[in-house]
Formats: structure tokens, sequence, C-alpha cells
């Protein structure tokens, strides 16, 4: 990797709006360590002042951002290949690495040193293509929403949902963690899909517009996000709204439930689709991380900056953005809740997945190539243990798949939805395409 041209760092970066308003009121040293080199980058109430070598690091530093110059090559390349194309967090997957305090250092000014990373990206590469979203082409979205009460686990909740479709089978979408089910506004208003299915999205309790129950006091119990309640609440939602053996679909924790529904409720749904699904993610629990995502000193701006990171590069800039959005407006406690079933009380042995009855419940599983679950030891492992479970590896998506980059999420979600449809419409029995 060439010497970086520091003076048109920080020129571009002092220039750029997006980093100027995630380094508001930043004040800090953060070292880049770049193979042997390291770069001190020093900011003035949000303002760059330098950007210069320190060969003898002799600096003290608020953060150091790590990787050796092949990570840097690719992490700066146009389009950085997967696991190279963001900055890892603690033990996260990733070439390069972040370290400092993450309630004073980190977790305020990721967002920055996200911006200032794509304005290094830009000085080494050009400026990258314009990503560009045509508006709608219509007046109205089809989607309807309304609330339904359910009762779980002796607790009524009231809970939204919006559905859209004319298909004969119903299909439940579970957001991902710390979100709600405006994740699923593309597939929702989708011709394609909405002849094949009537979807249904819906925010889990605590989440978006599903506000927390009357019946308790919440406020005084941090909330947790177990398996038992996740598995009761969709099948809850399935039963008031009346659905005959609907077809479920989730992302990351969604994902991680829909092997969790074929296992410990076979034969409720007719099929379950996850996206981004693995055995088990004990690494996405580290304390220091955890305990982050509901931190009185850290914001959801620390949230959705590390979601961002989890899109992929190749997916359209306003998409990623709109994935940010939202879950930069969940309840402070939701994600670190929620992450809580993620990382722990979804765990998945080999043997257990061994015992999931394709028969009584399809499995179809779809991870994003720039997910950390893309590698031989995540979602693929899990499939290699379900027998008759359909696997497929989608190019260009990230964690987010049919959030942050509908179109090119369509082609492998599409045949998905039509091969239910065509061995499950009906009986709902029989093996899916990947049936060995």
């Amino acid at each position: 990797m060439p010497k970086l041209d520091t003076s048109a760092v920080v020129e571009r970066a002092n220039a750029d709006p997006a980093f100027r308003l995630c380094a508001r009121y930043w004040n800090a040293r953060i070292a880049f360590d770049v193979g042997e080199d390291r770069y001190v980058l020093h900011v003035v109430d949000g303002e760059v002042e330098d950007l210069a070598l320190d060969g003898g690091r002799t600096q003290r530093c608020d953060a150091r951002v790590h990787g050796d110059e092949d990570a840097w090559d690719r992490l700066l390349e146009p389009v950085p290949p997967p696991s190279y194309d963001h900055i890892g967090i603690g033990n996260a997957y990733g070439a390069l690495g972040i370290e400092g305090d993450l309630v004073t250092a980190v977790g305020p000014y990721f967002p920055a040193i996200q911006e200032l990373v794509r304005v290094l990206r830009e000085v080494h590469s050009g400026p990258a293509e314009a990503s560009v979203v045509p508006d709608a082409d219509r007046a109205f979205d089809t989607a309807v929403g309304r609330y339904v009460y359910v009762r779980v686990q002796g607790v009524q909740y009231r809970i939204y949902f919006e559905e859209a479709g004319t298909g004969d089978i119903p299909m439940v979408l579970q957001h991902t963690a710390g979100a709600d089910g405006r994740q699923w506004r593309h597939v929702l208003e989708d011709p394609d899909y909405q002849r094949l299915f009537r979807m249904i999205a819906f925010d889990l309790p605590y989440h978006g517009r599903s506000l927390p129950p009357t019946g308790v006091r919440w406020w005084e119990t941090e909330y947790r996000l177990t398996r038992a309640f996740l598995v009761d609440t969709v099948v809850a939602v399935s039963h008031a709204l009346g659905l005959d053996r609907p077809v479920f679909m989730g992302c990351s924790i969604g994902g991680h439930l829909a092997p969790d529904l074929a296992l410990y409720r076979p034969g409720e749904f007719r099929a379950v689709v996850g996206i981004n699904a693995g055995l088990a993610t004990g690494g996405a629990g580290a304390p220091a991380i955890v305990d982050s995502w509901y931190h009185p000193r850290v914001s959801n701006e620390w949230k959705a900056a590390v979601m961002y990171g989890n899109t992929a590069p190749t997916s359209p800039e306003p998409y990623r953005r709109e994935t940010t959005w939202i879950y930069s407006q969940g309840a402070p406690g939701v994600l670190k809740g929620d992450v809580f079933y993620y990382s722990q009380d979804h765990d998945l042995t080999a043997e257990q997945a061994q015992q999931i009855d394709t028969t009584k419940t399809g499995v179809y599983l779809l991870t994003g190539e720039y997910d950390f679950l893309a590698g031989e030891t995540g979602t693929a492992e899990l499939a290699r243990n379900i027998r008759g479970a359909h696997f497929e590896l989608v190019r260009g998506a990230g964690h987010f798949g049919p959030f942050e980059n509908p179109e090119g999420f369509k082609p492998a979600l599409l045949s998905v939805m039509h091969d239910i449809v065509r061995t499950r419409g009906t009986a709902g029995t029989g093996p899916g395409p990947g049936a060995r």
C-alpha cells in the first residue's frame, strides 16, 4: 500500500458533510496502524487538524485502528471484498480491528471513524459511483397495518403488523434484533412476492409500534429476549390471525429462529426461511460489546453505525442508510436484550439440527456473502446437518440482504418462494430442492 496522502485526506475530510456531521464535538487522537506505519489523526471540535506519521509512536491516542498492509489495501479498494469491507469490533470477524474504550472513545465516534475510512478510500481509489434508488411509481403502498391482541406466557401484548399480498399461503416475516417490521417494506411491496403469498410483517413486543405491555412493570427489569418467548410469540401471532400452517421467514435473530421453530415446533409452519442463520453465534456476545448496546453514555448512533458495517458495500447506499436509520430508533435496551437470544439462547448443536424433520417443516437458508456466517463454519455447517435443507450463498448481500439490497437479493428469494409454493402449497410436505 502506498503512503497515505495525508494533506488530501485532511482536506477531503473537512469538506465532507457526512464526516463533519458525525464528528461534531469530537476531540481526539486516533491511531491508524498500517502495517509498521502509524498515522495519527488529530481532531479538534469536529475538524481534522492534522494526519501525520508518528514514526516513534510517541503520541497518546484514544483509539487505534489496526491491520496489516494487505488488509488496508483490500479495505481501501473501490469495492472491498468480504471480511475486508469494514472495521471489526472486539472479536468480530474482519481483517481490521479497532481498540479503545467503547464508552468514551469508540462508541460515540465510531460513525465518524467509518466516514473517515470512506474518505481514505476516496483518496486512495477515487470517488465511489453514486448509487441512485428510483422513486416509487405509485401513490400509495399496498401494505395495510393494524394491531392484534395476543397473550404470550400469560401476558397480553398489543402487536402491530402490516400485510400485503394475495397468495393463498400466509407468510410471517420476522425482523432483526433491535429493529422492527419496517425492514420488510421492500418485500411487502414487491408484486412478484405478493402474487405468491399473503405476507405479514409484525413488530415484536417492545419493538417499533408494539408498545410494552400494560400488565407488567417492565420498567423495573432489563429487557431480555429468550428463545421460549420468541418462539411462543411468533406462534401466538400466527394463531391469533388464524393462519393455516404459514411459512416463516426471518433475518438475523429471525434467521436463527427458523431452525429453532423447525426443531421445537415441527409442523407448525409448512416451511421456514432463515436469512443469515447458524448453529450458534456465541462470539457475538462478548461482554464489553453487549454492555455497550445499553449504556447511558453511548447513544443509538453507535448501534446504527455498527449495523452499517454489517451491510455490503455493493448494496445501494440509500438502503444501507435506511437500515441504520431504523436501528437508531430502537428503544435503548432492546438491541442488547435481543442479542441475548442471538448469541446465547439460540445454541443449536449439530445433533439437534440433525433431528429437524424437513418432511414436516421445510428448511431454506439464504446467507449474504458479506455476512460473517458466510464461511464454511456458518450457515453452510447448519445446512449440512439438516437433511433436506436448501442453502444458497447470495452474492453481493450483507447481513440485511432483502432490506439493504432488495433487487440484488430477489433472485435467490423468489426462487425459494416458488419452490415453497410448488412443493408445499397444499399439503405442506415433501423435501425441498436441497434434499439428500
